[in-house]
């Protein structure tokens, strides 16, 4: 999969587990009616126990001056300890999570059901709210991050 472009998000979480986010590259929408999006994380991580828990998560999608908000919830130190709400803006979500500040889009979600799928979990969530920005989005790509650029056609 290093050789598809994909869209990078960071998911967050908050309530009785704690308040906790993940950098993943491996979202989509799962239905548009009712609107439902769905992520895989890996099931080792604290922030997939903290979102089963909390019940809640949102997912927010990275514009491409948010390489530093990937890096940092990748568990990449860099100026901020590695997962660190300081690297960014964030405001509460309704349902539960926190949404950034300059996302390409935010999707607020309460957690509907949960699949082990190998070393991961399909989580499932119905979307409460969306917020969405103009903004280029954030790509991974052969393991680095990119900006998309758009291709000219000849006529």
């Amino acid at each position: 999969m290093g050789h598809v472009a994909a869209p990078v998000a960071v998911i967050t979480t908050d309530g009785p587990a704690g308040r906790l986010g993940i950098t993943v590259s491996s979202v989509t929408s799962a239905s548009a009616d009712p609107p439902m999006m769905m992520a895989c994380i890996n099931r080792r991580s604290p922030a997939f126990a903290a979102i089963i828990e909390n019940g809640c998560f949102v997912i927010n999608m990275l514009s491409h001056d948010h390489v530093g908000v990937a890096e940092n919830f990748a568990g990449r130190a860099g100026v901020f300890p590695a997962f660190d709400f300081g690297c960014a803006a964030w405001k509460p979500g309704q349902a539960g999570g926190w949404l950034l500040d300059g996302a390409l889009a935010s999707f607020d979600c309460t957690l509907e059901q949960s699949v082990d799928v190998g070393t991961h979990r399909v989580i499932i969530g119905g979307v409460q709210h969306t917020y969405l920005q103009p903004a280029m989005t954030l790509l991974h790509f052969r393991r680095a991050f990119h900006r998309p650029e758009p291709v000219l056609h000849n006529s």
